[in-house]
C-alpha cells in the first residue's frame, strides 16, 4: 500500500516537473536580452538578442509584427535620446512580452530641484539623487547617498535649489548629516521627480510654488504646471483641477510603491486605499509628470 502511493505520488510529482519544463522552456526561449540602459555623449550602439525573430521600435511606440525585425540579433545607432521597444517570436512561435528600455546620448537635461526645510535646520538642506532615466552619466553611475548634494539658499522664504542633469530621477531631502541612520540625522522618503520638483519639508510636493522662486534664472513661468486635488484629506473620489493634457495617472504609497496606473481622470476612486499618504502621479505624452500628495482617510 505504501509502495503504491509513493509510486502515485512520484508519478505526479514528474508530471508535475514535465509542465513547469514545458512552461519554463516556453518562458525562457520566448525572452530577449537587451544592452544596459545607459549615456554616453558620443553616438554608440545597443543590442537586442533573443533566439528567434525580434521585432522593435525606436520612437517608443509599441511594436507589432509589422514593425522592424531582425533573426536573432540587431544593433540599433544611439545616435539620439531613444527609447526601444521590442518584443520576441521564437522559431515555436511563442512571442515574449513587449521589454523597453531608454537610451541617452549627448547633453542631459537639466531638473531643477528646489526644497524648503524646517527654519531650525542650522546645516541648511540636502538631496540625495537616485537617478533613473539615464541611470549613468557617460557609462559611470553617479548617484549621491551619504548626505547628499548641498543646496543653495535662494534668498526666497526658506527655499533651497540645486540643478542636476537628468531625465526622472527618486530624490529625497536631506539636513547634511553625514551619516544616515545614525541619531542627528533627518531625510525625507523618497520622491520621483522629472524636470522639477518643489517639496516643501512640512507639506510635501506642492504646485504653487511662491512667486519669488519663479522670478529665478532656472525657472519659467511656462514650466510650471498649475495642479489642484481635492478635498484633502479625502474618502472617496479625488478630484483634479488643471488645464494640462494628461495622459495617465498612477497612485504611489508614501514609500513611492505604485499601487495602481490608468489612463488620466479627472475624478479619481480612492475608496479603496486604506488611511495614510499617498501621492497621485500625472503624466503627459510627453512622460513629463506633476506628483501631488493626497491623505486618504
Amino acid at each position: 500500500m505504501l509502495n503504491f502511493m509513493f509510486e502515485k505520488n512520484l508519478t505526479t510529482m514528474k508530471k508535475l516537473l514535465f509542465f513547469i519544463s514545458i512552461f519554463s522552456s516556453a518562458f525562457f526561449f520566448s525572452q530577449i536580452n537587451m544592452s544596459v540602459a545607459t549615456h554616453f555623449y558620443n553616438p554608440y550602439q545597443m543590442n537586442i538578442q533573443g533566439n528567434g525573430t525580434i521585432y522593435y521600435t525606436q520612437d517608443g511606440t509599441t511594436p507589432t509584427l509589422s514593425s522592424s525585425s531582425a533573426v536573432n540579433s540587431v544593433n540599433i545607432l544611439i545616435d539620439q535620446n531613444k527609447e526601444i521597444k521590442a518584443f520576441l517570436v521564437s522559431s515555436t512561435g511563442n512571442t515574449s512580452v513587449v521589454f523597453t528600455k531608454k537610451y541617452f546620448t549627448g547633453a542631459i537635461p537639466d531638473a531643477h530641484i528646489f526644497f524648503k526645510p524646517p527654519s531650525g535646520w542650522a546645516n541648511g538642506a540636502c538631496v540625495r539623487v537616485e537617478m533613473l532615466n539615464p541611470n549613468s552619466i557617460d557609462g559611470f553611475v553617479i548617484d549621491n547617498f551619504g548626505s547628499g548634494y548641498s543646496m543653495n539658499n535662494t534668498g526666497c522664504n526658506g527655499w533651497y535649489k540645486i540643478t542636476k542633469s537628468f531625465e526622472t530621477a527618486n530624490v529625497s531631502f536631506t539636513n547634511c548629516y553625514l551619516y544616515q541612520n545614525f541619531p542627528g540625522n533627518i531625510d525625507t522618503p523618497p520622491v520621483p521627480m522629472g524636470s522639477s520638483i518643489y517639496y516643501d519639508f512640512s507639506s510635501g510636493v506642492i504646485t504653487n510654488p511662491p512667486s519669488c522662486l519663479l522670478g529665478t534664472k532656472d525657472v519659467r513661468q511656462k514650466d510650471i504646471t498649475l495642479v489642484k486635488v481635492y478635498p484633502n484629506p479625502v474618502a472617496d473620489v479625488l478630484q483634479i483641477n488643471t488645464d494640462k493634457d494628461f495622459v495617465e495617472y498612477e497612485i504611489l504609497d508614501g514609500t513611492g510603491r505604485v499601487i495602481s496606473k490608468e489612463k488620466f481622470l479627472k475624478s479619481i476612486a480612492v475608496h479603496h486605499l486604506i488611511s495614510g499618504n499617498y501621492f497621485v502621479k500625472l503624466i503627459d505624452n510627453k512622460n513629463d509628470f506633476v506628483l501631488v500628495k493626497f491623505i486618504k482617510k
